[in-house]
């Protein structure tokens, strides 16, 4: 693993006999950034997306292999984090150990909360089968007892319809008859349900990107770029390219060399915030900026 990765990059960059103007002019990178690169100085650069920029720019322009590069940065400042944490904390309590106090504690909260419902099932004793069968019988619907009632209130004889008996109906069942009845009489009802349901369903069109952003560069320009705050994109466009891209609500976007650089947004030329620098950082593109 290496030890100092700024000492690493100037070792590659001088066997290829490539000089930190070289690399600025091609990238447009100022060269103070590229020395705090070789110096280690990561603080100088405004940001770990610059960071990681740079060093694709300076990795392809030395003709080195960018991924290497990155997960070589990427190991020497993890292993530098751990040194530095394991110099500050005087114990360090293993994986092991630490393991074991999670599943106690998780065995603490299982026992908590058995003892807890064990209690509350003996304040709260289950329902009785009559009970419930009584509360059972007590929700059944009441078309089921209306039908029952009118089968009762008549007596069939040899298949033929007879007078009907003295079978005593409550009022209430009574007027619940009635109101069903009237129901049933009410003409086109089932007409108008059927035509609240939709017969047949056309698929809705698919709606294409509202927002397309498009870059126009006259150097090299490096360009970290968030789509819709999920899909991050990071790439270099050379001297006089172009390219376009296309999001639902927002772009985010970091530029290395603003320089040089044009945006438009649907058609619409954006201008970038001012800074002293030659950077733009974290620069939020929606829909706001042409309406």
């Amino acid at each position: 693993m290496v030890e100092n990765f700024g000492s690493y990059l100037k070792h590659e960059r001088e066997l290829r006999g490539v000089s930190l103007e070289e690399i600025s002019g091609a990238t447009n990178i100022h060269i103070r950034y590229l020395q705090a690169l070789e110096d280690n100085k990561f603080d100088e650069i405004p940001g770990e997306v610059f960071i990681k920029g740079y060093i694709r720019s300076y990795a392809i322009n030395i003709g080195a292999d960018v991924e290497e590069m990155q997960n070589i940065y990427e190991e020497s400042t993890d292993k530098k984090i751990e040194t530095n944490l394991e110099s500050k904390t005087p114990y360090n309590i293993s994986a092991k150990n630490f393991l074991s106090y999670a599943l106690i504690g998780l065995i603490i909260l299982a026992m908590i909360f058995g003892v807890k419902y064990f209690t509350q099932s003996i304040k709260n004793p289950p329902v009785k089968n009559a009970e419930l069968k009584e509360k059972q019988n007590a929700e059944l619907p009441a078309l089921l007892l209306i039908q029952d009632l009118k089968e009762k209130t008549s007596v069939t004889v040899e298949g033929k319809l007879s007078k009907k008996s003295e079978v005593t109906v409550p009022k209430q069942s009574r007027i619940m008859i009635t109101k069903l009845d009237s129901f049933k009489q009410k003409p086109g009802i089932e007409s108008q349900i059927n035509s609240l349901v939709p017969r047949n369903k056309k698929r809705q069109p698919v709606l294409e990107k509202p927002l397309k952003l498009t870059i126009k560069v006259k150097n090299n320009s490096w360009f970290n770029m968030t789509i819709d705050n999920f899909r991050e994109e990071d790439f270099i466009i050379p001297a006089d390219g172009e390219k376009s891209f296309w999001a639902n609500e927002v772009f985010r976007l970091n530029v290395g060399n603003k320089q040089g650089t044009d945006i438009t947004l649907n058609g619409k030329l954006l201008v970038f915030p001012e800074s002293q620098e030659n950077l733009v950082k974290d620069f939020i593109i929606d829909s706001k900026l042409i309406d």
